[in-house]
């Protein structure tokens, strides 16, 4: 007997069963898929801001390549007109 107070046949318990089951594992399913898609978001999220970072390494390494020219142009600037000094001295 059930707190219903109904008594129910075996084909009753065990059609409720499988109702119960396939509700249940619809609800799983609704729930992966509602995770797959939030996890694949995620990695479009992901992937949109590594191609961003990478731009901005990109820039960052050609600014400082550029940085580094011009401190070897004035290093070289610098040498010579200590030459002239020592020279003149």
């Amino acid at each position: 007997m059930y707190s219903s107070g109904f008594e129910m046949s075996g084909v009753e318990v065990s059609k409720n069963l499988k109702e119960n089951r396939g509700n249940m594992c619809a609800s799983c399913m609704n729930v992966v898929v509602q995770t797959f898609n939030h996890l694949k978001k995620q990695i479009e999220q992901l992937n949109h801001e590594k191609t961003n970072l990478q731009t901005e390494l990109k820039i960052f390494k050609q600014e400082q390549e550029e940085q580094k020219r011009t401190m070897f142009k004035n290093i070289k600037a610098l040498k010579e007109k200590l030459a002239l000094l020592q020279k003149d001295s």
